[in-house]
């Protein structure tokens, strides 16, 4: 990161004295270094920041990443989590974090969305995932799958899903989904719970077309990161495509993507 930012937007979804007590540091501390502090979800346009930073766990920090992402500013976030694969700077960090920000000396991590275009024409954005996913919990979905508009196969299952190699650790990996380094652009579509002995992930080009069809009177809920985007009834399809541009997380380069994932899992204990 090369300009130095005016205003920092702070996004906290945490109200424990913990939290309160590291955002009150963080803004003391880039007050010290000249950088102005905000409420990044109560700002106005007259406030807008330069750089969102997300105070808390992954949960706080994929909320901070989509702001950021719809400001087309880059993105870092403060562990006070217990998992912390996105959040990269612990708190007695912060004050290193900000002369680095000053200096200009943050690198930057490009990742790729996934966006799905919804029949209204709605259009949503993910970060780790688009989900289909059925609404009755007692009932599968049946839903046909069309790739650069050729018909695939259809799947009978409680959802389907298409990941980003960053959101290869979430809701994808408890499908059954691979780890993907999410320095690879694809988009990653797994089945959840198929009633079919076709129950593997199946990995595509960032420039593939993948186009999901109701193919019941079942409803589909489509989410995005965890979040609704809209219903599908009999008929209806979701386009889901590789996002037009990345989001952009500042990193101090303190956890490559081989160490991230073995302090995630445990695997030095495994």
């Amino acid at each position: 990161m090369s300009d130095i930012p005016q205003r920092i937007g702070t996004v906290v979804l945490n109200g424990s004295p913990e939290v309160a007590e590291v955002v009150a540091r963080f803004a003391s501390e880039a007050a010290a270094v000249g950088i102005a502090t905000c409420d990044a979800l109560a700002a106005g346009d007259d406030a807008r920041p330069d750089v969102i930073v997300g105070i808390g766990g992954d949960g706080t920090l994929l909320r901070a990443a989509h702001l950021a992402h719809e400001l087309m500013v880059p993105v870092v976030g403060i562990n006070l989590g217990t998992v912390g694969y996105l959040t990269e700077v612990e708190p007695d960090l912060i004050g290193k974090m900000l002369e680095r920000m000053v200096a200009g000396d943050l690198g930057t991590n490009r990742r790729m969305t996934v966006a799905a275009t919804l029949p209204d024409g709605k259009v949503v954005h993910g970060i780790n995932d688009i989900v289909m996913e059925k609404v009755i919990s007692q009932r599968l979905v049946q839903i046909t799958v069309a790739v650069n508009e050729e018909f695939f196969t259809t799947f009978r299952s409680d959802a389907l899903l298409v990941a980003t190699p960053l959101g290869s650790t979430a809701y994808s990996l408890s499908a059954g989904g691979p780890v993907v380094d999410p320095d690879l652009d694809a988009l990653i579509m797994t089945p959840v719970a198929p009633h079919s002995l076709m129950s593997r992930t199946t990995v595509f080009t960032p420039g593939t077309r993948l186009t999901f069809t109701v193919a019941t009177g079942r409803e589909v809920r489509v989410n995005f990161d965890g979040r609704t985007a809209g219903l599908l009834g009999h008929g209806e399809s979701v386009l889901v495509t590789a996002g037009a541009r990345p989001v952009r997380f500042l990193t101090m380069g303190a956890h490559p993507f081989p160490q991230a994932v073995r302090h995630q899992f445990g695997l030095d204990h495994a």
